[in-house]
């Protein structure tokens, strides 16, 4: 499966707020209104499913790494839960009419907060089909095994050199030195120690 962009969760969300301002001007529209939440929760449910899988230990081709958006990230489920779970009270207190609604909103608050607690970093290293891919939001690069060369580890950037010297970048990441130690373990223990790691800190100013 294609792997969706850390920030699409949040940008299809926004887009759906938007939509529903503009249904209610709409009158074939508005019994759209009542559904929207409702088909929103299963992509939540299955994004708090994946996270789960990978802090239990059963996503073993992946690793997950700090970026520069993590702290974003990590509050905004709880920002945007909290205002939709105060919106879904002042739904069902005040407005009889849409319980529907107001009770998908309170839901889809609640398991927002559920993703902002099960927090895993945006970054992404997977070994797949004998290839190496690393993700930070759309900065992607796809490279296999047998063309890497070396990947050098910086703490706001991961270089990928192929056998043809061509470099590959992920940059914008926010890696430690006990980074460095895992990501040459995670990439060890499925490929060997047939690339080359280097592991140079960016000197702290």
């Amino acid at each position: 499966m294609k792997k969706r962009s850390p920030y699409f969760t949040y940008i299809l969300i926004i887009g759906i707020v938007f939509l529903m301002t503009f249904i209610d001007r709409i009158e074939f529209l508005k019994p759209l209104k009542n559904i929207v939440f409702l088909i929103w929760i299963p992509f939540i449910i299955w994004d708090i499913i994946e996270r789960l899988k990978y802090r239990n230990g059963k996503k073993t081709n992946i690793l997950r790494i700090r970026t520069n958006n993590d702290d974003y990230n990590r509050i905004f489920p709880f920002i945007f839960g909290t205002i939709l779970i105060v919106a879904s009270y002042f739904g069902l207190k005040n407005i009889e009419s849409e319980k529907i609604l107001s009770y998908s909103i309170l839901i889809t608050g609640i398991l927002y907060l559920i993703t902002g607690f099960l927090f895993v970093p945006t970054g992404i290293i997977e070994y797949k089909n004998d290839k190496l891919s690393f993700a930070n939001g759309n900065n992607k690069h796809t490279i296999g095994i047998d063309n890497i060369e070396s990947i050098e580890l910086k703490a706001s950037d991961i270089i990928i050199a192929d056998r043809n010297q061509k470099k590959y970048n992920v940059n914008f990441m926010n890696l430690i030195e006990s980074d460095y130690q895992e990501i040459s373990e995670f990439i060890k223990n499925r490929i060997g120690n047939n690339i080359e790691i280097k592991n140079v800190p960016q000197q702290i100013i």
